[in-house]
């Protein structure tokens, strides 16, 4: 699964940003642009993932 794809399965860029708990959504649109989350923020995305797919 690609970055992107990731990031739609959390709802696009805000709502991304929102359940990452990131104040400004600019992050996440850094890594949309980039099709690339940083692995040091990998960690917390498969979190969230996990806690949705819960």
């Amino acid at each position: 699964m690609t970055d992107i794809e990731i990031l739609k399965q959390l709802g696009g860029i805000r709502p991304a940003a929102r359940k990452l708990g990131h104040r400004n959504h600019t992050t996440v649109q850094g890594w949309w642009d980039r099709n690339r989350i940083p692995p040091d923020r990998r960690p917390e995305v498969e979190r969230v993932l996990a806690e949705q797919a819960a």
